[in-house]
C-alpha cells in the first residue's frame, strides 16, 4: 500500500512538471502586476484560463489515448493532401505560429530571468548592465548544455518539488500580508475593472488576455498528449487536474501578495517586479527572498527549457511524414534543426535582453501574442477531437465538448476585444477622436466576432469531417504506444480488454 501511495505522488509529480512549464517567470510578472494594477479584481480571469487549460489538456490526452496519434499528427491528418512526403501548407502555417509564439515565449523567459536574477539580496551592489548580459549569457549556456546531455526530462520530477515549494512560499506571503475575502470574492465575478491609475498601467482587458495567455499555455497541449502514453484516462485526468489546480493556487497567491504589496507602498509608481521581492523580504527577511528569487531562476531555466522541446515536438508531429508511426517509431527532426531551432530561440531572446528592451513590455507582448494565438490551437484541437474518423468509438462526451467549445468562443472573444481595441487607438490618432472610450460597444462588436468566427469555425469543420460526441463514461480508454497500430481508434470492447491488462499488471508489479 505504502508503495502505491509512493507510485501516485511521483505520477503526481510527474504531471506537475505541466504546471512547472505553465508558471513560469511570465506568470509571476503577469500575475503580480495585475494585482498592483487592479488588486484581486481579475481573479476570475485566472479561474477560466485554469478551466480552459484542464478542457485543452484533457483533450489533447484523450485524442492520443483513442486515434493513437498525437495531436500534430492528426492535424496533418485532417489536411493531408495527395503529395507523398509532402507536409500540408496548412501544418507548416501552423508549425511557423508555434514557432513565433515560442520565440517570443523565449523572450519572456529571458526578460523574467534577468529580474529573478535582480531578486537576489545584494544584487542591488553590481551593475544593472552586467547583472543583465552575464545573467543572458548564463541562462543561454544552462539551456544549451542541459539539452546538449539531453537532461530536459530527468528534471520534470524535480520540477514539481519546485512548484510546491513555491505554493508554500506564497501562501505563507500571502497569509502574513492579509488581503480581504470579500474583496477576493468579488473578483470571482467575472467584471472589466476600470483602468487603473497606476502609470503605464495595461489595460483591463490586456490584462484578462495576458492572465489567459499564461495560465492556458497552447505549447502544453502537445506536452499532455505525449505524457499520457502509457496511462490511462482517469490518469490523466487525476494528474491535468492536480497540474492545473496547482497552476491556479500558486497564480492565485502571487496576484494576492501583489495586491497587497500595492497597498502597502508609499509612493506607487510604474510596475515594478521589485515590489513583490521587497514584500516578501519585509516579512520573511533575505532568507525568503533568496528563495524568492531561487524559484524565478528555476521557474525561468524550465520555461526555457520548455520552449525549445515545444517547438520541436510540434514540428515532428506537424510536418514530418508519419509513415514511420506504424512501425511503433515516432518521427524525429533531424539533429541540424533540432539545433536550429535551440539556438534560434535562445539567440534571439539573448539579443533582446542584451539590448535593453523593456522587460516588463517584453512578457506583457508575448502574453498578448500568445493570447490571441491560443484560440488557434483550441480550434485545430477541437478540429481532431470532434472527427469521428480519428475518435472512432470513442468520441468526447457532451458535456465535454459543450465545455470546450464554450471556452474556446471565450477566447475568441477576449482576442478579437484586443485586436479591435487597438485598432480602435490607430484610428483615433488618424480621425482624432478618442474611440476606446466606447469600452461597452467594442465588446459587444468583440463578442458578435467571436461568435461568428465560431460558427464559420464549425461549418469548416463539418464539411472536413463528421462532428461526433456521446455521452457514455470512458473512464477506461488507453493506449500504450503513439502509434496506429495498438489501440488507436479500437473498439470500447479492446480498450476494456487493455485496461484490465494494465491493472493486472500493476498489481503483479505490486506484489
Amino acid at each position: 500500500m505504502a508503495s502505491g501511495c509512493s507510485s501516485d505522488a511521483v505520477s503526481l509529480l510527474r504531471w506537475s512538471m505541466l504546471a512547472a512549464c505553465t508558471v513560469g517567470p511570465g506568470t509571476v510578472v503577469t500575475c503580480a502586476r495585475s494585482g498592483v494594477e487592479y488588486g484581486n479584481s481579475l481573479a476570475w480571469a485566472l479561474c477560466f484560463a485554469s478551466v480552459l487549460a484542464y478542457s485543452l489538456q484533457e483533450g489533447s490526452a484523450r485524442l492520443t489515448l483513442v486515434s493513437g496519434k498525437t495531436m500534430g499528427q492528426c492535424v496533418q491528418e485532417k489536411f493531408k493532401t495527395s503529395a507523398v512526403g509532402t507536409a500540408p501548407r496548412a501544418c507548416w502555417a501552423f508549425t511557423i505560429a508555434v514557432y513565433t509564439g515560442c520565440l517570443l515565449y523565449q523572450c519572456n523567459n529571458f526578460a523574467g530571468g534577468v529580474d529573478a536574477l535582480f531578486a537576489f539580496p545584494g544584487m542591488e551592489n553590481f551593475s544593472q548592465n552586467a547583472v543583465r548580459i552575464g545573467g543572458c549569457f548564463g541562462y543561454g549556456i544552462a539551456v544549451i548544455a542541459i539539452l546538449y546531455q539531453d537532461q530536459a526530462d530527468a528534471i520534470g520530477t524535480g520540477l514539481g518539488v519546485v512548484m510546491m515549494a513555491m505554493i508554500v512560499l506564497f501562501l505563507a506571503a500571502a497569509i502574513t500580508v492579509g488581503f480581504s475575502w470579500a474583496e477576493l470574492a468579488w473578483g470571482f465575478l467575472p467584471t472589466l475593472p476600470q483602468m487603473s491609475a497606476v502609470p503605464d498601467a495595461a489595460t483591463p482587458c490586456e490584462m484578462v488576455l495576458s492572465l489567459v495567455g499564461t495560465t492556458a499555455i497552447g505549447v502544453n497541449l502537445f506536452f499532455s498528449g505525449s505524457m499520457a502514453v502509457g496511462t490511462t484516462m482517469a490518469d490523466c485526468r487525476r494528474g491535468i487536474a492536480f497540474s492545473t489546480a496547482s497552476a491556479l493556487i500558486v497564480s492565485l497567491l502571487i496576484m494576492i501578495v501583489g495586491s497587497g504589496s500595492a497597498k502597502e507602498a508609499d509612493d506607487l509608481g510604474k510596475f515594478n517586479i521589485g515590489l513583490l521581492a521587497d514584500a516578501i523580504e519585509h516579512y520573511f527577511g533575505k532568507v525568503g527572498t533568496f528563495a524568492f528569487a531561487l524559484g524565478f531562476v528555476a521557474a525561468a531555466l524550465s520555461s526555457m527549457l520548455t520552449v525549445v522541446l515545444g517547438i520541436v515536438s510540434a514540428a515532428e508531429g506537424l510536418v514530418l511524414s508519419p509513415k514511420d508511426v506504424e512501425s511503433g517509431a515516432l518521427p524525429k527532426i533531424p539533429r541540424r534543426a533540432f539545433w536550429s531551432i535551440a539556438f534560434s530561440t535562445v539567440l534571439v531572446a539573448m539579443a533582446a535582453i542584451i539590448a535593453n528592451l523593456p522587460r516588463v513590455t517584453v512578457i506583457l507582448v508575448a502574453q498578448l501574442f500568445n493570447g490571441i494565438l491560443l484560440p488557434v490551437y483550441s480550434l485545430a484541437l477541437l478540429m481532431c477531437i470532434t472527427d469521428r474518423q480519428l475518435m472512432g468509438s470513442q468520441p468526447p462526451k457532451r458535456c465535454s465538448l459543450l465545455l470546450l467549445i464554450g471556452s474556446v468562443t471565450v477566447t475568441l472573444v477576449l482576442a478579437w476585444r484586443v485586436i479591435i481595441e487597438k485598432s480602435a487607438m490607430l484610428l483615433s490618432l488618424i480621425i482624432g477622436v478618442d474611440l476606446t472610450k466606447e469600452r461597452q460597444t467594442l465588446l459587444i462588436i468583440a463578442a458578435v466576432l467571436g461568435t461568428l468566427s465560431m460558427v464559420l469555425f464549425w461549418a469548416f469543420s463539418r464539411n472536413l469531417g463528421e462532428v461526433s460526441c456521446h455521452d457514455s463514461s470512458d473512464e477506461g480508454s488507453c493506449v500504450t504506444t503513439v502509434s496506429g497500430t495498438s489501440i488507436g481508434n479500437a473498439t470500447e470492447s479492446e480498450l476494456e480488454c487493455e485496461e484490465k491488462r494494465l491493472t493486472s499488471g500493476k498489481q503483479s508489479t505490486t506484489k
